[in-house]
């Protein structure tokens, strides 16, 4: 199954449009809003796909790793897209928590978006039994349509 695509797998199909290893914006949008507004459906008649979570010199790693952690703190499917050039120790070392928390099914509990009435993109989250939020913004604040 490629990115975009159809596939006749019961229970296996993208549920949001495709993020961005080259601007982070991109991934806010379609990652993370994919996450918090597709997640009421998780396990109901597919499994919710985020998208990749990218690891790429063009983009932000602290941003990045904000949504690898959640995602792998959902429960839904976890998968990462890494570009060599931007591995480094701590790098690796993120993704294999990611990866190991994301086999075990996610935080007991899982993740609830909390600010999703007021706004486009969940900061707030319930993760288990506390509140945690997460800075998606970039430091001259959200893309309206460029990307």
């Amino acid at each position: 199954m490629g990115c975009s695509g159809l596939d006749c797998a019961p229970g296996a199909e993208t549920s949001g449009d495709d993020t961005s290893g080259r601007g982070w914006e991109r991934t806010r949008r379609m990652g993370v809003n994919t996450l918090a507004f597709r997640l009421a459906q998780h396990n109901r008649l597919f499994t919710v796909d985020a998208d990749c979570v990218p690891c790429a010199p063009q983009t932000d790693w602290n941003l990045n790793r904000q949504f690898l952690d959640l995602v792998a703190r959902s429960g839904t499917a976890l998968f990462v897209s890494v570009d060599p050039a931007a591995r480094t120790d701590h790098t690796d070392a993120d993704l294999a928590a990611a990866v190991g928390l994301a086999l075990d099914g996610g935080t007991p509990g899982g993740v609830e978006q909390l600010d999703w009435l007021a706004t486009t993109a969940p900061r707030r989250w319930r993760v288990g039994a506390e509140t945690l939020v997460y800075d998606w913004a970039e430091p001259w604040g959200a893309t309206p349509l460029a990307v």
